[in-house]
C-alpha cells in the first residue's frame, strides 16, 4: 500500500513539474475586453525611462499615463500620469492587443535565464491585470504597433495633460 502511495505522489510531482514547466493553467480564457489595467515600460541607463505606458480602466472612464519623447522630431520628454482619453482611442489600442495577440504572447513569453545578473541592464516589462484580478506580468515589450499607438496617444495627449 505504501508502496502504490508513493507512485502515486511521484507522478503527481512529475506531472505537476511538466504542467508547469509547459505553462499549462486553467481557468478563464481572458479577452482584452477584460483588461483594467495595462502597462509596459523600457529603462536604459538614463535616469528617465526610454518609454513608459500604462492604460487603467476606471468607472468613469479610461486614464492614461506616458513618459515617453514625444513631437515630429521626438524633441520634447513628456512625462504625465492619469490623463482622462477617450473610450474611442481606448477601445483602438484594444483592438491592436486583440488583432496582434499580445495577451497569449505575453502568456506564453518565457523569461530567459540569466546565470549573472548585470544591474544596470537595459530592462524591459510589460503586464496586463484583467478585470478577475488576474495578472500576467512579464520582462518583454509589447509588440511594435502596440507600441507605436501609444506612442500616438502621448503625442496626442501630452500639452493638455502637462498643462492640467
Amino acid at each position: 500500500m505504501k508502496r502504490i502511495v508513493c507512485k502515486a505522489v511521484m507522478i503527481l510531482m512529475v506531472l505537476s513539474l511538466l504542467l508547469g514547466l509547459f505553462g499549462c493553467e486553467g481557468g478563464k480564457k481572458h479577452t482584452a475586453g477584460d483588461i483594467v489595467l495595462i502597462h509596459t515600460a523600457y529603462y536604459g541607463m538614463e535616469k528617465d525611462p526610454v518609454y513608459s505606458f500604462a492604460l487603467k480602466k476606471e468607472d468613469e472612464g479610461w486614464l492614461f499615463s506616458a513618459s515617453c519623447f514625444v513631437g515630429n522630431q521626438k524633441e520634447h520628454y513628456a512625462s504625465f500620469s492619469s490623463f482622462p482619453i477617450t473610450d474611442e482611442d481606448a477601445q483602438g489600442f484594444l483592438q491592436i492587443i486583440r488583432e496582434e495577440g499580445e495577451i497569449e504572447r505575453l502568456r506564453k513569453y518565457r523569461e530567459p535565464i540569466h546565470i549573472f545578473s548585470v544591474s544596470d541592464a537595459p530592462m524591459r516589462s510589460s503586464g496586463i491585470i484583467f478585470s478577475d484580478g488576474y495578472q500576467i506580468n512579464k520582462n518583454t515589450r509589447l509588440g511594435d504597433q502596440a507600441l507605436d499607438y501609444l506612442y500616438v496617444l502621448a503625442g496626442k495627449y501630452y500639452e493638455a495633460a502637462e498643462g492640467s
